[in-house]
């Protein structure tokens, strides 16, 4: 390479393709010339003047077009596209992403080591580049869920050494590094001495608590949640990783004024389809960061430069001698939507076509048949309470999950429920006209757990997916029993995926086979069939403003305040499991 190289700049070769006529954004010296860039063997032999005479196998007219680096996504989660890794790749690389750096937890949550090692399979001949981190953290909330997996200090060395693995994944449990939890910190320590980087998830942490996660290496945050933060963080010399929902003007402002620059990156995180395909990938966090007021080119810089270094990838980022051509064109760098884009020096997208012809992907058999869960019942939705023979009726003081239709955060509301009276040794809670949801272990314990969300009155229907943050367990969302357990039993019998269900018929299914997490249908395929189901959601009466987000956070153990996992309804923050009914009162016999 070096040879070949070295002659095309002495002017003994030709260059294998050379791109005219295009404004060359230079995110080191933060300047925009005209010019030309000379290409060999899939790096950048040169950048030229306008008017330079270029000996060239192949020639592009760029139309003086801005040309940018490709962009470096350095934390995302593949698994939340529910694509494919092969049909990911397609859309990203559309959006002008390169190089990704995806922490694989939620098939690590469901198939352990094989399901990443079958993940960094299907990504090794993408013409994607995928980096992976070894997930960190599985369960996120040992003793309030369960997954399919634990990730021990063996678990940990054997992760790190599945090839493709670059760093140790985000660490969450900042309880158990507090604590000094030896297995945790054993974890931590295993990927350490394997000279990884090492990322983490600190959106709780500051001062002394905060400078103890950096001790021990773990320098990168993608949870920040305020412009103090930033600065908090950028000055202990963490990398700041920022996410679309992270910012707002505030952010924005504390990011123009750092005085130091390249610890700062902008990422994607989690990206579920549809705001994939409508709205793009990393680009859709630059052009919303600059629209924000970030300056244009530093907000490139932020999602080319900076998280290469981060990652490792000294010959990416940059458009300059000796890079690898990771290239795209556009027409506006303020809403930067890539009408070409190179990869290694190779078209893989021009004006609208996905040039790539790979082999399509098959699904391994031991990467499917992931639920593993009895047959559901209608009574398994019902909240039942022991109370002595002859009660006659009562309330219960229940704990509520409150969620306002906007945000995933919840809140924890204590409402009195009408108890039934006594049959067989038990009163039944009559928990109309909340929404019930149900999150069922698919890993072989015979155990879920029942809560009990406002603000969604009068849904006639019931939803259900194997999809939901960490464990991903069967979650279902529903008004009525019936349904709720024709949803369940729908995606047992598919091996999971997401379905919808209203008066005894499934209305929409979509099966994940890869995992219970991901399929293998095209892009635009997939996009329908999960609009369908989300206007079926709808209809009947489920109302949140981003709803495939409710539904996959809902059992999130580790996001404030109360959810619900495989075990009952936890309190996020404080650690612990709550009953579903804190107390009873029964009728007595003057009705008071």
């Amino acid at each position: 390479m070096l040879k070949d190289i070295t002659e095309a700049m002495l002017g003994r070769r030709p260059f294998d393709l050379v791109i005219r006529n295009v404004q060359i954004v230079n995110v080191f010296s933060a300047s925009i010339v005209s010019g030309s860039i000379g290409i060999v063997n899939g790096h950048i032999a040169g950048v030229f003047g306008p008017e330079e005479a270029l000996d060239s196998r192949r020639s592009i007219d760029g139309g003086n077009a801005y040309a940018l680096p490709g962009f470096v996504d350095s934390h995302m989660h593949l698994e939340s596209s529910m694509l494919t890794p092969e049909h990911f790749a397609q859309v990203a690389l559309s959006c002008g992403t390169t190089t990704v750096c995806a922490d694989p937890h939620e098939i690590a949550n469901v198939l352990g080591i094989e399901g990443v090692r079958g993940l960094a399979d299907a990504c090794r001949s993408l013409p994607l580049r995928v980096l992976l981190t070894a997930p960190s953290t599985i369960p996120s909330a040992p003793g309030l869920e369960d997954s399919g997996f634990d990730v021990g200090p063996a678990e940990m060395e054997a992760l790190l050494d599945i090839p493709g693995v670059a760093g140790l994944g985000e660490v969450m449990d900042f309880n158990a590094v507090a604590a000094g939890d030896e297995r945790m910190l054993s974890v931590i320590e295993a990927a350490a001495n394997h000279g990884v980087f090492l990322d983490g998830h600190v959106s709780a942490l500051t001062g002394r608590r905060l400078q103890t996660f950096r001790a021990m290496g773990i320098d990168s945050d993608h949870t920040v949640p305020s412009a103090e933060k930033l600065r908090e963080e950028l000055a202990l010399g963490f990398t700041v990783q920022v996410q679309e929902c992270m910012l707002n003007r505030e952010i924005v402002q504390a990011m123009n004024d750092a005085p130091v620059q390249d610890r700062i990156c902008l990422v994607t995180d989690d990206v579920p389809l549809p705001r994939l395909m409508r709205q793009g990938h990393l680009n859709f966090v630059v052009e919303r960061a600059i629209e924000l007021g970030l300056d244009p080119i530093r907000a490139i810089r932020y999602a080319t430069i900076n998280p290469a270094v981060r990652l490792r990838l000294y010959r990416t980022g940059g458009i300059a001698p000796g890079m690898e051509a990771d290239i795209q064109l556009v027409q506006d760098l303020r809403h930067p939507r890539p009408e070409l884009v190179l990869r290694a020096g190779e078209i893989v997208w021009d004006h609208g076509s996905y040039l790539p012809h790979t082999a399509p992907y098959q699904i391994p058999d031991h990467l499917q048949g992931s639920v593993h869960l009895r047959p559901v019942t209608e009574e398994d939705f019902a909240v039942t309470v022991p109370v002595r023979p002859g009660f006659s009726g009562g309330t219960a003081v229940v704990n509520l999950i409150g969620q306002d239709g906007v945000s995933i955060r919840t809140q924890r509301v204590r409402k009195a429920l009408p108890l039934s009276a006594e049959r067989d040794g038990f009163a039944c809670l009559k928990t109309a006209p909340y929404l019930k949801m149900a999150v069922f272990n698919r890993y072989g314990r015979d155990q879920h757990g029942i809560g009990l969300l406002t603000g969604m009155d009068g849904v006639t229907g019931a939803a259900a997916l194997t999809y939901g943050h960490d464990c991903h367990n069967l979650t279902v969302y529903g008004g009525n029993d019936a349904d709720m357990a024709l949803a369940a039993n729908t995606l047992r019998e598919s091996q999971g995926g997401l379905c919808t269900v209203e008066n005894g018929k499934v209305l929409t299914l979509i099966p994940l086979p890869l995992a219970g997490l991901m399929c293998d249908l095209p892009p635009e395929v997939l996009l329908e069939q999960m609009e369908q189901l989300l206007s079926d959601c709808r209809r009947m009466g489920f109302n949140h403003q981003n709803l495939l987000t409710f539904f996959t956070l809902m059992p999130l153990a580790v996001s404030p305040e109360l959810k619900c996992t495989d075990r009952g309804l936890v309190d996020a923050l404080h650690k612990r499991l709550l009953p579903l009914i804190d107390e009873i009162k029964e009728i007595s016999s003057d009705g008071t």
